[in-house]
């Protein structure tokens, strides 16, 4: 064996080392970072699936507010979507680079197919409030699940996909009503802050209540459409005010769902 070819044998093994050609291939997804990893439950970002339908039986219960000691808070706003106060508020949150959760009408939303669009494509969840708005716990089984499943159905119809959560009409809700928002496959959801927004306090009233009312976890109720002889500027008005207070007082806003997920995992 000559020394020129010890030499290039020698030279080859280095090269092999070098390029890792002599180990065995890492499978892709070892290698792959977890922030490039596809995630599956990116879409009900959009419109969540907030409880499984088929476990929907087994959780009854009104969630209120987060059990939590993060500065985290939801905003919510009822009764919409309309052509009038419903985009005012999503410019203001799309300005402040803010999500929220709207709890729709169905006959609303089957007047307004653009705002529910609106809503969803600007990264807001989309609740179920009921077709037009009535006092369920006045109501039988199944006018309750058809006020439910009818909102679900337009809702399904403009973008594709219903919601699963649900808030009762004045937060009028008992045993009968929150069993069939369960058996209609939705999350119940109250609120621990009223605003009373439709009930035309002004937007000083509105800020004390929020300052006075607010904590970690909190969900807070506005409105988006109706109001006091149908007028919600005291609404506009202080939305931003809120906000404003809000974040320089800690406060991150976070989705419906999000809230549900941080009380989770405490």
């Amino acid at each position: 064996m000559t020394l020129k070819y010890l030499c290039s044998l020698f030279i080859l093994l280095i090269l092999i080392q070098l390029t890792g050609c002599g180990k065995s291939a890492k499978p892709v997804a070892e290698e792959m970072p977890a922030s490039a990893a596809i995630k599956h439950d990116a879409q009900p970002d959009v419109l969540p699936v907030a409880v499984n339908k088929s476990d929907a039986q087994l959780d009854a219960k009104v969630f209120y507010h987060a059990k939590t000691s993060e500065r985290k808070i939801a905003l919510t706003f009822d009764d919409g979507p309309d052509n009038k106060y419903t985009p005012k508020v999503l410019d203001i949150l799309k300005k402040n680079g803010i999500k929220a959760t709207f709890f729709v009408i169905g006959e609303h939303a089957e007047q307004n197919h653009k705002m529910i669009k609106r809503i969803v494509e600007e990264g807001h969840i989309i609740g179920n409030h009921s077709w037009d708005h009535a006092n369920l716990s006045n109501l039988p089984s199944d006018q309750v699940q058809a006020e439910i499943t009818k909102t679900d159905d337009i809702i399904r119809t403009i973008v594709g996909q219903s919601p699963s959560l649900f808030r009762a009409p004045y937060g009028a809700e008992n045993e009968q009503v929150r069993s069939d928002a369960a058996k209609t496959g939705h999350q119940l959801i109250g609120w621990s802050v009223d605003t009373l927004d439709w009930n035309g306090k002004n937007a000083s009233q509105i800020m004390n209540t929020v300052k006075k009312e607010t904590k970690p976890g909190a969900i807070i109720l506005q409105h988006s459409a109706g109001g006091k002889g149908g007028n919600l500027s005291n609404t506009i008005e202080a939305l931003p005010q809120i906000i404003a207070y809000l974040k320089h007082d800690g406060y991150a806003f976070v989705t419906v769902p999000e809230l549900m997920h941080l009380n989770q995992t405490q």
